[in-house]
């Protein structure tokens, strides 16, 4: 058991701040002011919108207690990353608020920052400021306020979904759901393919270069976080559409199918409700074909026609295979909601 002082209770606030957070000591030309004022100031885009997101990471709900900690910080920046990337635009700045309990090792602390800044630094966005608490029994928690510029009036919406487009799924879909259950029920034989799956739920790769190549061409987006059936609704939803999706098309990678050949599981159930893929569900129409190619090949993503938009039975998402109430599946960590 380590000494007292190699607790997080036992630092101060400032000292905390300073080794965990206070690490970019260049900043961009548009960070007037980071962290060590009372506010970031940053400067004003005169040709673009500023896009932000804001997303909570807790040990328990999203990861599960004691597992990898800088997979724990990276993914706190990936799920906003993810946002950012569905609406078309680009990350740049970053406000972290982090709960901290009293107990918690100054080394994991330490691995916590280090995936955080990683992070940052693989998509390009300067940390500016934020704030820690020490929680007295309280689980880790990492709230993330991602700031990103998009071209004037040419971000993506989840409301422009028009009858006649087709559905579109960036990657493979329940990944990281399967590596989830993996990491909650070990198998006693461990395949390779199992790793990769692990990889996907603990350090997602949202496809954020992709989401700006569709801005413009895609009618409707959304990042796949609580599972394709439920963030589709979103689209139907806010669009007043129908979706019709064809569960036959959707894509499974090789690791998925070797586990659930292994387990006995059905996969489909994984990709249309498991979450937390961070791919981009989209809608275009047929005069975006070009764009769209273009946007696949300059990033090399691939992407998936799942489905059709219609116009009968506004808001619903529907189809052989899919949940009849468009229900969502949320595969937590055991014992958790």
């Amino acid at each position: 058991m380590p000494a007292n002082k190699d607790r997080i209770g036992h630092i101060g606030e400032f000292p905390l701040i300073e080794s965990l957070f206070h690490r970019q000591r260049t900043l961009p030309e548009d960070v007037r002011t980071g962290i060590g004022d009372d506010a970031a100031v940053l400067a004003a885009a005169g040709d673009d919108d500023w896009v932000a997101a804001v997303d909570t990471v807790t040990e328990g709900i999203h990861a599960i207690p004691g597992d990898d900690a800088a997979a724990f910080g990276w993914k706190a920046v990936a799920v906003n990353v993810s946002d950012l990337a569905a609406m078309g635009a680009t990350p740049r700045h970053a406000l972290v608020a982090a709960s901290l309990p009293t107990d918690l090792a100054t080394e994991r602390a330490e691995a916590v920052a280090d995936g955080l800044h990683a992070a940052l630094a693989e998509w390009g966005v300067t940390l500016v400021g934020g704030d820690t608490v020490a929680a007295r029994g309280g689980p880790l928690s990492l709230s993330v306020t991602l700031l990103g510029r998009a071209a004037k009036g040419a971000s993506l919406r989840r409301s422009g979904a028009r009858p006649g487009d087709t559905v579109y799924v960036t990657g493979t879909l329940g990944d990281s759901a399967a590596g989830l259950v993996l990491l909650s029920e070990p198998p006693s034989d461990w395949l390779g393919a199992y790793d990769w799956l692990v990889a996907r739920h603990r350090r997602p790769r949202p496809p954020l270069v992709f989401g700006r190549g569709i801005a413009g061409a895609a009618s409707a987006a959304i990042d796949v976080s609580d599972g394709l059936v439920a963030d589709l609704g979103h689209i139907a939803a806010a669009s007043q559409v129908g979706i019709e999706l064809d569960a036959d098309r959707l894509p499974l990678s090789a690791p998925m199918g070797e586990w659930a050949w292994a387990a006995g599981i059905d996969p489909e159930r994984y990709a249309l409700t498991g979450g937390e893929d961070f791919e981009l569900a989209f809608t275009a129409g047929g005069d975006a074909f070009e764009a769209l190619q273009r946007a696949k090949y300059t990033t090399d993503t691939r992407f998936t026609v799942v489905g059709r938009v219609v116009a009968e039975r506004p808001g619903a998402v529907f189809g052989p295979g899919v949940p009849a109430d468009g229900g969502w599946e949320h595969f937590a960590p055991e014992g958790q909601p």
